[in-house]
């Protein structure tokens, strides 16, 4: 049998038919026996990094020191134990907090390790001659390489040559330490050591063919899935797939084929340099593509693949955590608990910790050796199934009844399986030895030992009862051809199942128009623990996992038990909510309408707690003007109304807002349409500014022009360009006047651009035609995001202006271009209250000023503009802020933005924040940017009349010599 080395153990719980696969034997307990000196004066040591495997070998001499090695240094947490608070309370249905999850944003600014320490951080790396490659955008791990000989360095130690089972590894002989100003702010550094390893699979039979193990519809119709599947298959849901190696995707197409399961629904994530390389563990891909397509047909895959390291790991579990792209999380991958090493659990938790709080769940198996996860014949648990923040998946023998119907279960265990455990094979269960047992389990057979129970719920897992997988990878121990159907067993199996049910339950829950399940971990005792209409979870009783027997309710056999998966979705759906709630929500939130005109937008519900209940709706103008009604004034949670705004012809043009309120016993919640009215006569002095005569009368027009039904309002918007990919220049263009009164022009645009190399763009010319100046007013801009934005600029009254609006395709086949314009309108210039906007003072007078300032005669317009730090290397944080009240009839903010940041790693950047004093709320509107190409961009946000705001610019810069940042910020307008 061949050794790999410088691997995580994959958990290879794909067990075959005839053959079961041999995993994981787990090298080593991340703990030692072993006196630890002390550290030197002024440093702290970081425990849990010897290697218990090896304190009874003496090191062969010291490693290389030219040997590189790759680290991940993990951070602590800051307020740890808030977050853990939350989390908690994200779970309770009656807190006020209840599925209110984070963004990564949110998570980063409250949570995350400061900037200041990870600066303090990557700076010590440096100093030791360590080259950092990244920094997560969660600040949670820093990944760097070096010298084995800057590593022993940095860290105090020294890294030795041992032998171990034939083979030469290394490891530290000490604990690291960190000077004692990093000792709060270092949780664990990996890739000190290249014990861990795992054994490829030696032995598989084929099966009989596509009938050899559970078909897609034998699982469905056992756990009862075929009313969910029929109406809520995963559509709209994302699955991410944990893996370690890659995959023949042929063989994943040929299964959906095989089993008519719709076309292929994945792609990959690559993390850390990995490719899609099928190798010894493509079996353990395979299998989990083709249950979660299985059970979760509908549903998007994302395949994570990071390198088969503890840095890979680590860096692949938070990929998909800082992605936040998929709620659901299968994996099949892990180590015995101890073998982990209590600071490497510490950082994995808190990656979890942080999904958690983001409202995404972790589906993991634990195990194949039943109680003894270490093979050996010490009770031990897997990890990740170990961490409280996790859902372990246990393993059962599933027995069909007639036509596929459930039968009867048992916990699986075999002690003649002693391929991979002296003790036998079975699912992994008992009690964690580090996670303590968290507050959520709880109920009938969970004991009071003060540990955290392991697993949660199991599913199929006996290769004797096990599923049909299609596998050709011959490095995986797979064959060609019919031969690659295979029947495989383990809990690799039973986590995808349940992961791909969880997809199902969240499709079925948004139908419907209620929150999905989050974090499901509480979720799934609160089911297990209050009645519920249905019974959600078949008990397995009998049967052993070689130590824990199976028994009522809970055991650290099963755990919970199987699902009743159409159940479980009926009963998840009556308890994701105590009290009824809804959201509401309006589109298209702006209108434009001139004098005598109307629009409408629609106001649509949906539950987010409990039930559906009535939902009263009533609307309201301010300032008044324009009138509103509803059609109807009151709908079921999950339906919608008609908002109609009619204008009259004596009101004055300007910006209003409307609010509808809906109301549901003690709920309220609101919903806000800003409505543009402008002069009579299509917008001004602008003809057929909204395209609603259904053509492009009024404009000229060059290139492939024509009107389409997909409108910003009303019925019609303008199309430059067209789906052809052969449109070359199309454009249309109006001349008009601006008539008294007015003072500014706005006009909204959808970009259709599919272009990576930016050859494709909409842009839009205003020519002052009586000054014979012309100004770019969209800048050269390629998205593809179905999304309307707005673009206004400042006109003068009398003026005649020639308006531009243009989409350029270069004729590649591949990107077809085409824009969408609409609502072109003229509005009463309103005053902006913004004191010195555009800095043409040549000074910064009416702004507050903090770190390095000044004015700069790279400008967006006019002469000058402001400028946030500068060329020196030693910046820090430097800022302008304004504080303004927004006047009657205005409704956005806009500014431009020119960062000059050579950075790398993202420690630099520029950002803005606009704080509403009035509701004392604060929104960032320019998120971190760290560009470098010269280009001014333009930036707006939405503002209430009235409301007091204070808008902060900031330049972000780090000290480090080699990256000077800096920022230009011009044209502050309120309108």
């Amino acid at each position: 049998m061949k050794n790999i080395f410088l691997r995580l153990s994959p958990r290879r719980w794909a067990i075959f038919v005839l053959a079961t696969i041999t995993m994981i034997v787990p090298a080593f307990l991340l703990h030692s026996t072993a006196v630890q000196a002390a550290p030197p004066s002024g440093r702290s040591i970081i425990s849990g990094h010897l290697v218990p495997a090896l304190q009874h070998h003496s090191p062969l001499h010291t490693s290389s020191a030219n040997r590189q090695l790759q680290l991940s240094i993990a951070l602590n947490l800051r307020n740890k134990a808030t977050l853990e608070a939350l989390v908690r309370a994200q779970s309770d249905p009656h807190s006020s907090l209840y599925h209110q999850y984070l963004t990564p944003q949110q998570f980063a600014t409250q949570f995350s390790p400061t900037e200041a320490s990870v600066r303090s951080v990557v700076s010590y790396l440096h100093s030791q001659g360590l080259q950092v490659s990244s920094v997560a955008s969660n600040r949670l791990l820093i990944d760097a390489s070096g010298s084995i000989s800057a590593v022993e360095r940095a860290f105090n130690i020294t890294i030795a040559d041992y032998a171990l089972n034939g083979s030469t590894v290394y490891a530290p002989t000490s604990e690291p330490s960190v000077p004692a100003n990093l000792s709060g702010l270092v949780l664990n550094i990996s890739g000190l050591d290249n014990v861990a390893h795992y054994h490829p699979a030696t032995r598989l039979a084929p099966a009989a063919g596509p009938g050899g193990g559970y078909t897609p519809t034998d699982l469905r119709t056992a756990y009862d899935m075929n009313s969910l599947i029929s109406s809520a298959n995963g559509s709209g849901q994302t699955v991410a797939i944990f893996e370690l190696d890659g995959y023949n995707a042929s063989d994943v197409n040929t299964y959906l084929s095989q089993y008519s399961l719709g076309s292929a629904k994945y792609s990959n994530v690559l993390v850390d340099g990995a490719t899609n390389t099928a190798g010894a563990g493509a079996i353990e891909v395979e299998l989990d593509m083709e249950v979660v397509s299985a059970i979760a047909p509908g549903a998007t895959q994302k395949i994570y693949i990071g390198p088969n390291s503890t840095t890979g790991v680590n860096d692949t579990y938070n990929k998909i955590v800082t992605d936040n792209v998929a709620k659901v999380t299968s994996t099949s991958w892990g180590l015995c608990e101890a073998s982990s090493g209590t600071s490497e659990l510490s950082a994995l938790d808190n990656i979890f910790l942080q999904g958690s709080s983001q409202g995404q769940s972790f589906f993991a198996a634990s195990g194949d050796s039943g109680a003894y996860d270490c093979n050996n014949t010490s009770l031990a648990v897997d990890s990740p199934a170990d961490d409280p923040h996790v859902v372990g998946v246990g393993g059962t023998n599933l027995q069909l009844g007639s036509g596929s119907s459930y039968g009867s279960e048992s916990a699986w265990s075999n002690p003649s399986d002693t391929q991979r455990s002296p003790k036998g094979a079975g699912g992994g269960g008992g009690y964690s030895t580090y996670f303590s047992k968290p507050s959520y389990q709880s109920g009938t057979g969970v004991d009071s030992n003060s540990m955290r129970h392991v697993p949660d719920v199991s599913a199929d897992a006996d290769p004797a009862s096990g599923y049909s997988v299609y596998c050709t990878v011959s490095a995986s121990g797979c064959s060609s051809g019919s031969a690659g159907w295979i029947a495989v067993g383990g809990t690799s199996a039973a986590a995808p199942l349940w992961a791909g049910v969880a997809a199902d339950v969240n499709s079925y829950l948004a139908g419907q128009g209620k929150s999905t399940l989050g974090n499901v971990n509480a979720e799934l005792y609160t089911l297990f623990n209050t009645s519920q209409t249905y019974t959600a979870y078949h008990d397995v009783t009998s049967g052993n996992n070689l130590f824990y027997n199976a028994g009522t309710g809970y055991d650290l056999a099963t755990g919970i038990g199987t699902p009743d998966v159409w159940n479980f979705a009926r009963d998840a759906a009556g308890t994701t909510g105590g009290t009824n709630d809804f959201s509401i929500s309006a589109n298209p939130t702006s209108l434009s309408i001139a004098q005598g005109g109307n629009g409408t937008s629609t106001i649509s519900t949906a539950v987010t707690t409990g039930s559906a209940g009535t939902v009263s709706l009533s609307a309201s103008v301010s300032p008044a003007g324009p009138t509103a009604s509803l059609s109807p004034t009151s709908v079921t949670a999950g339906g919608s109304s008609t908002l109609t705004v009619s204008v009259g012809s004596s009101v004055a043009a300007g910006t209003y807002t409307v609010t509808v309120t809906g109301t549901e016993g003690s709920a309220t919640h609101t919903a806000s349409v800003t409505v543009t009215v402008t002069t009579s006569g299509g917008g001004g002095g602008i003809t057929n500014g909204g395209f609603e005569t259904g053509s492009l009368s009024g404009w000229t027009t060059a290139g492939t022009t024509s009107t389409s039904t997909t409108a910003h309002s009303g019925s019609y918007s303008g199309e430059a360009g067209s789906t052809s990919p052969t449109n070359g220049d199309s454009s249309i263009s109006q001349t008009f006047t601006v008539p008294s009164g007015s003072g500014t022009l706005s006009f909204w645009y959808r970009v259709t651009c599919p272009d990576t190399v930016t050859y494709d763009w909409a842009t839009a010319t205003l020519k002052d035609n009586t000054s014979n100046t012309t100004s770019t007013i969209l800048a050269k801009t390629c998205t593809n995001n179905s999304t309307w934005v707005q673009v206004s600029a400042g006109v003068t009254s009398g003026h005649s202006y020639t308006l531009t609006l243009t989409s350029h395709d270069d004729n590649y086949a591949g990107d077809a271009t085409y824009t969408l314009f609409d609502d072109v309108a003229l509005s009463a210039a309103a005053t902006n209250p913004v004191t010195n906007p555009g800095f043409e003072t040549g000074s910064f007078s009416g702004w507050t000023t903090a770190g390095t300032t000044s004015i700069s005669s790279t400008a967006h317009s006019g002469s000058y503009s402001g400028e946030a730090g500068g060329s020196s290397a030693t910046n820090g944080d430097s800022s302008i802020s304004q504080t303004f009240t927004v006047p009657s009839g205005s409704g956005t903010l806009s500014f431009w933005y020119r960062v000059t940041c050579p950075d790398t790693v993202t420690y630099d950047w520029a950002t803005a924040t606009l704080k509403d004093n009035t509701s004392n709320t604060t929104s960032t509107i320019l998120a971190k940017t760290c560009t470098n190409n010269s280009t001014w961009v333009q930036v707006s946000a939405t503002v209430t009349a009235g409301h007091s705001y204070t808008l902060t610019l900031t330049s972000h810069d780090d000290n480090y010599a080699g990256d000077p940042t800096y920022t230009l910020f011009d044209d502050v307008n309120v309108h």
